[in-house]
Parts: C-alpha cells; structure tokens; sequence
C-alpha cells in the first residue's frame, strides 16, 4: 500500500542512506538537519510501520550526513540578495484565529498545508482586505518556525522589488536561487503583481519549480483589486494544490467574534451591544475588530456604562454617508423623530401616555426595530421601558 506522495518521496527520502547497524537499530545518513528532524517526527508512524511489516525487531535512527568544509581554494558563494523576510506578528497564530464557516476552508489547509502529506501546496488564499489573509500566512510562518522549518515570509511587493534588482545587477540566478530553493515560500498580496508582466511570469514560474519539488508554497491575493482578467489568469493556473477564498462573514460569524474578543479582554457587554456592533460594522473583520478596540477603549476612559447608547456614540466614526447600506445610529433615528413629530427625547423617554407623545414613542421604536436593526429588549432600554413587551406591541402597532 502506498504511504508516502511522490512529492515527500523525493523531498525527504531519496536523498537517505543506510549506512551501518549499531545492534538492531539501522543508521540512515540525510542530507540536512531539516530532512533528520522530519523524518523523526513527521513521518515516524510511517516508518514504524514499515518496519514492522519488514520483519519487526528492527528500529532506524536518522542523522545528519557530515558535510566536508570548503578547502582554502574553494571560494565561498557570498549571499547576493539580503535575507529581509517580513517580521513576524505575534499575534497573528492559528490560537488567536476564529474559526467559522466563511474562512473554514483557507484556514483547515493552512494548518493542514505543513503535515506530512502536504497535499494542498500550493495553497493559494483570497479575499477582501481585511479578511485574515495575512494572518493565516503569519500563522503559518510561526508553526513552520516551531517545527524548524526554513522559510521565506515576505510581501510581493517586496518579491517585485528584489526581482528589479536582481535585473538591474545582471544578479538575476541569485535571485531564483534564493527563491526556487526555499523550503517553504509566503507571499502575501501577489494581486500588487497583475499587470507588472516580467514580475508576475517570474512569480508564476518560481511557484512552479517549487511545486515541482515537492517544496511548500502559499501565496495570499484580493481579486476585487485586480483587472478580473489578470486575476482570473493567475487562479486558474494548473499547479494549484488549492485555491481557498475567504468569504465576507454573516451576522451571525460577525456576532461570535466580537464575543470572542470581549472574552479575551475579559469585559462584560450586554447581548444587545454585541447584537449592534455585528449589524453595524458589515465591511470586514479588521473594521470589526478596530470597532470594538475602539468601544472598549472609550469605556474604560469614560467608565460609562457599557449600553446600546454608549455603544451608538462610540461607532459614529464609522458611519460614511458615502458607505451602502449603512445601518444609522440610534441616537440620528431619535433625533429624526423627534424634530419631526417636534418633542423633546426626555418626553420620548417619559412615562408620558398623551396620545401625540405615544405616537411619537412608537414610531421610534418602530423605526428602531426596522432601519437600526436593534433587539427589542435594546429599544426598551433606550426609551426607558422596562418590559420589551410595549416595544413589541408598538412596532405591530405601527405595522399596520
């Protein structure tokens, strides 16, 4: 039965030999620290196995093959491009990552992408800016940086300016042997690339030779922010192990990070404020995040309490009149009805029953419900009711 892809076969294991038994144990030579470390973890239920169909009784033990040091009249090949990887962020892991249904797929290949099988390298991750994108690629970097694996991390733009270079400096197979001998190569925003011709057919070129080998390639890229043709040229190209894109997340997956968040600043915020936020902020998980950075942060300035109000006023940065479907503030939807219907927000906020004045309260809440997509216990507690039950009524009420 075959255990091992034709990929790990001549990454890891064709360059090994056997060379000598101290008592059971079979001493097999590699070529490199790396090719060692990795067939001792990586692939040891493998070999256990194989071992034991082979006959049992027999274990193997892998060590680095000793190189020869250059003699005085070899020349050492000094590094032409410097080693300036992107620094890693030490929050972007797989631990700080939410896992939900919209980036599900980019993110399990992520993880899976450094396994023994590596059957989805190349792995090529989309989506909209602000997506997490970059940090599944720096998530990567940091496994691959635990498990001693070699990689280069770097932007494309970055890759386009080496590249420049490296044509400039007639420096050009330096380049390609810095690039098309990594072990594990991250390119993040390769969309910077569409339309520059020379650099892209390099890029398009040093992933193949890559994937040839066996060795591990992820690129990131925003297709919105590229010609669809050059986009489209670039996804579909055949050495792809998978194209994953990350989806604008739903309500709900909106809703579960900012709980997650909350959690891990250790503050208490009622449901209807995270029921806010999630309706409010609709572009991507970054304005999410700096959303709720920014409430938290105001709270504990202010120390005010942390209610639909309060909330309401922290996000008024992020409404733009410019921005489509931008759910308004509950404190423009009060000040509206209040200016229309010409009475005051402590009369709207009363136990007054006069009938203009019920009107009013009604139709705010009714508009509360439908334009700012707020709960109905959310509304009773900006107008001062203390069952959601008369906000209910009034929205039926103002239905008909």
């Amino acid at each position: 039965m075959l255990r091992v892809t034709r990929q790990n076969y001549d990454t890891w294991l064709r360059s090994t030999m056997g060379c000598h038994y101290e008592g059971t144990t079979l001493i097999v030579k590699t070529n490199s620290d790396l090719a060692c470390d990795w067939l001792s973890t990586r692939m040891r239920s493998v070999i256990a196995q194989s071992l034991a169909v082979a006959g049992g009784g027999v274990s193997v033990r892998f060590e680095p093959s000793e190189m020869p040091a250059p003699t005085a009249d070899e020349p050492r090949q000094p590094p032409l491009l410097p080693r300036m990887e992107a620094p890693l962020n030490p929050r972007f892991t797989f631990s700080s990552f939410l896992e939900a249904g919209f980036n599900q797929l980019a993110l399990r290949s992520a993880r899976e992408v450094l396994d023994g099988e590596g059957c989805y390298s190349p792995l090529f991750i989309t989506g909209g800016a602000g997506s997490g994108k970059t940090h599944i690629l720096h998530a990567i970097a940091h496994e691959a940086a635990r498990m001693r694996v070699p990689f280069i991390l770097v932007g494309a733009e970055r890759f386009m300016n080496d590249y420049n270079t490296a044509v400039q400096k007639k420096d050009v197979p330096a380049f390609r042997s810095r690039y098309r001998d990594a072990e594990m190569l991250l390119i993040d925003d390769i969309h910077l690339l569409l339309g520059r011709k020379g650099t892209l057919n390099e890029l398009i070129q040093t992933i193949r030779s890559l994937a040839d080998r066996g060795h591990i390639v992820v690129v990131t890229s925003d297709p919105s922010r590229a010609p669809a043709n050059e986009a489209d040229r670039v996804q579909n190209q055949p050495f792809w192990g998978l194209a994953a894109h990350i989806d604008m997340p739903s309500v709900e997956d909106r809703g579960r990070f900012i709980a997650a968040k909350l959690d891990q600043q250790g503050i208490s915020v009622p449901d209807e404020v995270k029921q806010y936020l999630a309706l409010r902020i609709r572009t991507n998980i970054r304005d999410l995040e700096g959303a709720v950075n920014r409430l938290t942060a105001l709270a504990k300035i202010s120390r005010a309490e942390l209610n639909i109000e309060f909330a309401a006023r922290a996000m008024e940065p992020f409404s733009t009149p410019a921005r489509d479907n931008v759910v308004p503030s509950p404190a423009r939807l009060l000040e509206a009805v209040c200016q229309h219907l010409g009475v005051t927000l402590d009369l709207l906020r009363s136990a007054g029953r006069a009938r203009d004045l019920a009107y009013a309260r009604h139709l705010a809440m009714y508009l509360l419900r439908g334009e700012g997509q707020l709960t109905f216990a959310a509304i009773a507690q900006l107008l001062n009711k203390k069952d959601h039950s008369t906000v209910v009524h009034a929205c039926n009420q103002i239905g008909k």
